[in-house]
C-alpha cells in the first residue's frame, strides 16, 4: 500500500456557485443556473448537448478495496451536488465506475473500455499506473490521488493534493513534532517502496527543525506484523516521538505495545487516523496519538463544507471517514472545476491548459492549503506543503487550531 500519498488541489477561474458551499469548482459553475443555451460545439468525447460522461477508475474489489473504500461514493456525492444545481453549464454529469482490482492488466483494460465508452475524463485512485501512458497519449484529463509518478510528469494528470513527490518532502510533520517539544524521533514504515520513500523523506527533514532520528527506520511487512520488538527498540533508544507511515492498524498496535512497556506517554503520529470508530474501538490505546489525514482537512471541523460532505456520505449509507473517500469527493470537485472553466464547449485541451494555470485550488476549503498545478518543482506543480493534524483525547479526535504548512526540502 502506498500510504504516503497525501494529496492537495488547484482553483480555476470562478464562473459559478455550486453545491460544495463555496468550493472552487462551485464558484465556476454559476452559469449552470441559467437555461442551457443553444450550442454549436465541435464533437468531443463524453460531451453532448445534455450530458458529460466521466469515469472513475479504482479498486472496487480485490486486495486494495478496503484501502480505497467509498472513493466512488464520495465522487458520486460531489457529482450529485452539481447535478442538483443544473449540472455543468446545463449538462448533467454521469459517472461510470470501472473496477481495476488494483491489477495492472485490469487497469489498462478498463481504461481502454472507458475511452471506448467515450468518457471525457477519469477520476482515479489506485496503486497501479498501467493506464497512464494510454490516457496521456489520448490527452484524457485525470484528477486523482497523486501516489504515482505520472502525477509529477504527465500534464493531463492532476493530483488533488498536489504533485507526486519526486525527492521533495514538506517539513510539516517535523514542525508538528517540534511543537510538542519532541527531540528524538523514531520512524516506522511499511516495507513497500512508496512508504519507505516517504519515511526517508521525513527523516531527512528532521534536522531542519533541530530534531534527530532516534534510530534507523523500522519496518513492518503488513498490517498484522508484530510491533513489540520495534516498541522495545524505540524505548531503548529513548525516542520521545514516533511517526508511523503504515496502515492505521500498525499505529494502533505500536501504541499498544508501547503502553505495555510503560511508555504510553510517547506521542505516536499515525497516517490516515481520522475515523472516530477506530479511536473508540482502541479503548484508550490511541490516547495522545496524532492523526494525519491524507491531504484533506480534519472531518471534525465545524465548517459548512465538511458538514455537508459528512452528512451527504452518511445519507448515502457510506462511511465518510474511509481513509481515501474524501479524496474522491475532491477529485470530482476538481474535474467539475476544470469543466466549468472550459465553458459551454469544453475540450480536453482547454481543460488541461486552464488547470495548468491554477495556483490556488482549495476544493472549497476541503484542503489544508492552496495547491498549484502550474509548473514548479515538477512539471505538474508542487507536492503538498500543508497538513492539518488531529490529536486523540479519550474517545475524541480534536483538530489543531489550523494547518501546519512547511517548506519543501530536497530530500533525495
Amino acid at each position: 500500500m502506498k500510504l504516503h500519498a497525501v494529496v492537495t488541489v488547484g482553483l480555476v477561474t470562478a464562473l459559478s456557485l455550486a453545491a460544495c458551499g463555496g468550493s472552487d469548482g462551485d464558484q465556476q459553475s454559476n452559469s449552470s443556473l441559467s437555461p442551457a443555451p443553444t450550442r454549436t460545439c465541435t464533437s468531443v468525447p463524453g460531451v453532448s448537448d445534455t450530458s458529460i460522461q466521466l469515469g472513475v477508475v479504482f479498486p472496487k474489489t480485490g486486495a486494495a478495496a478496503s484501502t480505497f473504500a467509498n472513493f466512488d461514493a464520495a465522487a458520486q456525492l460531489r457529482i450529485n451536488e452539481i447535478n442538483a444545481l443544473d449540472g455543468i453549464n446545463g449538462r448533467t454529469v454521469v459517472l461510470n465506475i470501472y473496477d481495476d482490482r488494483n491489477d495492472a492488466t485490469t487497469q489498462l483494460n478498463v481504461a481502454k473500455q472507458a475511452m471506448k465508452d467515450g468518457v471525457f475524463g477519469i477520476i482515479a485512485a489506485s496503486q497501479q499506473q498501467s493506464m497512464y501512458p494510454t490516457l496521456k497519449q489520448a490527452n484524457v484529463p485525470i484528477t486523482g490521488v497523486p501516489n504515482l509518478p505520472p502525477y509529477a510528469s504527465d500534464l493531463n494528470a492532476f493530483g488533488v493534493t498536489g504533485a507526486y513527490s519526486t525527492g521533495y518532502t514538506s517539513t510539516a510533520a517535523a514542525q508538528r513534532f517540534r511543537k510538542i517539544k519532541a527531540t528524538s524521533i523514531a520512524t516506522v514504515s511499511l516495507k513497500s517502496p512508496g512508504a519507505l520513500i516517504a519515511a526517508q523523506g521525513f527523516v531527512a527533514t528532521l534536522p531542519s527543525q533541530a530534531l534527530k532520528p532516534a534510530l534507523p527506520i523500522q519496518t513492518v511487512t503488513s498490517s498484522s506484523s508484530s510491533t513489540l520488538t520495534i516498541a522495545q527498540a524505540i524505548v531503548k533508544a529513548k525516542a520521545d516521538g514516533v511517526n508511523v507511515i503504515a496502515p492505521v492498524a500498525v499505529g494502533q498496535a505500536l501504541a499498544k505495545s508501547l503502553k505495555s512497556l510503560g511508555s504510553a506517554n510517547i506521542p505516536v503520529m499515525v497516517s490516515g487516523l481520522i475515523d472516530p470508530a477506530t479511536v473508540v474501538d482502541a479503548r484508550g490505546v490511541l490516547d495522545g496519538a496524532i492523526g494525519v489525514p491524507y491531504g484533506f482537512v480534519p472531518l471534525q471541523l465545524n465548517t459548512p463544507e465538511v458538514k455537508r460532505y459528512v452528512a451527504g456520505m452518511a445519507a448515502a449509507g457510506a462511511n465518510p471517514y474511509s481513509s481515501f473517500a474524501p479524496l474522491g469527493y475532491i477529485a470530482a470537485d476538481l474535474m467539475i472545476a476544470g469543466l466549468s472553466a472550459a465553458g459551454q464547449c469544453p475540450t480536453r485541451d482547454d481543460f488541461i491548459r486552464i488547470e495548468r494555470g491554477v495556483t490556488d485550488y482549495t476544493a472549497g476549503n476541503m484542503l489544508p492549503g492552496k495547491i498549484s498545478f502550474a509548473p514548479g518543482v515538477t512539471p505538474d506543480g508542487d507536492p503538498a506543503k500543508c497538513s492539518w493534524f488531529i490529536t486523540v483525547r479519550g474517545d475524541s479526535l480534536l483538530p489543531d487550531t489550523g494547518p501546519t504548512c512547511g517548506q519543501l526540502l530536497k530530500t533525495q
